[in-house]
């Protein structure tokens, strides 16, 4: 993949996510796009750093935008890309339940710095709100992140679960 392929992904998710997901959104819930492309981007493609760069880039631009605060949802980002990468090292990228694994702790880690940054410039908003919602955004992130990876897999590995392949 090229980088210009991965910025349209990227800037297509942000228009999504700012204007037309709570259009289909399950039970008031819906996931962060920016979130799923760059556990995927950061799971799938290691020696391009689509997911680190272009992570702290539109979190940037999602801050600027919708925040209070610049600098959270870019942080965040980043560090969960760091986090994809090196436990990317030690996952099998063929293997789903790796997949899985990966996005499930790397939201945990999400919404923790970005709780713990906006709740360090005086956001009144508890952890045990974000707690609450999580769950249900979890499940709907991991499904979006399950499509999007079943999409990318086939052009990035070409013989899928073929070990005799180089």
């Amino acid at each position: 993949m090229r980088y210009w392929k991965a910025a349209i992904a990227f800037a297509a998710a942000f228009l999504i996510q700012t204007s037309l997901l709570n259009l289909i959104s399950i039970k008031g819930y819906t996931p962060n796009l920016l979130f799923c492309l760059v556990v995927v981007f950061s799971f799938l493609y290691e020696d391009e750093l689509y997911g680190l760069i272009f992570g702290a880039l539109f979190g940037v631009m999602y801050d600027i935008c919708f925040s209070i605060v610049i600098g959270p949802t870019a942080l965040a980002l980043t560090v969960t890309a760091v986090f994809v990468l090196v436990v990317r090292e030690y996952a099998n990228i063929e293997n789903i339940m790796n997949l899985w694994f990966v996005s499930i702790v790397s939201l945990f880690l999400f919404y923790l710095i970005s709780w713990s940054l906006l709740h360090a410039t005086g956001n009144p908003e508890g952890f045990v709100f974000v707690l609450r919602k999580l769950p249900w955004t979890g499940l709907y992130s991991v499904a979006v992140i399950t499509g999007i990876y079943f999409i990318l897999i086939r052009k990035k590995t070409r013989h899928l679960k073929d070990r005799y392949f180089r």
